[in-house]
């Protein structure tokens, strides 16, 4: 924890935009699992995997004023957000870029500090090292809005930066090389190799 506190860092408290997933107030009236014209796919909670999206199958007229708690629309229309699983024990967190709906089970942020790249943040969030310290400093089967704005963004190089970009574009064009982006971020970190397999085992 020292070294991860260790770096130069902003925190996202401050730094970001964030929005709650849609509360219909009666899943079983306003959810459809066929498309029609006048609705449109939602995301939910167990749609998410670290850095995907998988089709949910599931539509959504959007009405604001017949739900129970809705962000403003223009937070789920950016063209880019951070969506994660609120309800989770893990940290899991993908960019939606397709500026889809979500419901409760899956809220959002669209950060605001732009010298850090969604992908490198996305990256940090979904390592072992981050589920360590989200364990370590919260021990929560909730990821509030509160847990994330408060863990430290480190300000990388622009070399590590990229280097961690590729890794995220890699692993979101099905390239299975998770390990060596989670090696590489808990180098940045200098931990040990003792750490490192204190952190894996940790984390099982």
């Amino acid at each position: 924890m020292q070294k991860i506190y260790s770096k130069r860092s902003i925190c996202l408290d401050g730094n970001a935009d964030w929005g709650l997933g849609i509360v219909t107030g009666d899943n079983k009236k306003h959810l459809v699992l066929d498309k029609k014209f006048d609705n449109e796919e939602i995301i939910r909670g167990k749609d998410i995997e670290k850095f995907k999206i998988n089709n949910s199958n599931v539509y959504l007229k959007f009405e604001p004023k017949k739900f129970q708690q809705v962000a403003p629309e223009q937070k789920y229309r950016e063209k880019e957000k951070i969506v994660y699983r609120f309800i989770s024990k893990r940290l899991v967190f993908a960019i939606d870029s397709k500026q889809r709906l979500t419901l409760n089970s899956a809220n959002f942020f669209i950060p605001i500090y732009k010298k850090i790249s969604n992908k490198v943040i996305v990256a940090l969030f979904n390592s072992s090292l981050y589920q360590f310290y989200f364990q370590k400093k919260f021990n929560s089967i909730k990821v509030l809005r509160s847990h994330i704005g408060n863990m430290i963004l480190p300000i990388f190089t622009e070399k590590e930066n990229n280097k961690i970009i590729d890794f995220v574009d890699k692993i979101i064009g099905e390239k299975d090389c998770f390990e060596e982006l989670d090696n590489y971020i808990m180098d940045k970190f200098l931990l040990s190799s003792e750490e490192k397999n204190y952190i894996i085992n940790f984390n099982k």
